[in-house]
């Protein structure tokens, strides 16, 4: 899951309720200061690209690739902070 810290259509509190019901891997990544297209913010710039990181997620599950459950958050400068799920 992408998400944009400002979501204005889906409160990012419901995106991580929803996160933790879904079974099987996941990750959620939030963008520090972002809305609801995520993107067009320094956090988006600086940090993994949404679209790419998108791409490159699926290539990776496609491919049988494992990742841990995280929660990622994107600040303004491109530091990423995980946390597991």
């Amino acid at each position: 899951m992408v998400a944009g810290e400002a979501e204005e259509l889906s409160p990012v509190e419901h995106s991580e309720r929803l996160i933790k019901t879904v079974q099987g891997p996941k990750r959620m990544v939030v963008y520090q200061e972002s809305r609801h297209s995520v993107g067009n913010v320094p956090a988006a710039n600086l940090g993994p690209f949404p679209p790419i990181l998108v791409a490159d997620w699926m290539a990776d599950r496609l491919a049988g690739k494992s990742f841990p459950n995280e929660h990622w958050f994107v600040r303004s400068n491109g530091q990423i902070d995980k946390t597991p799920i």
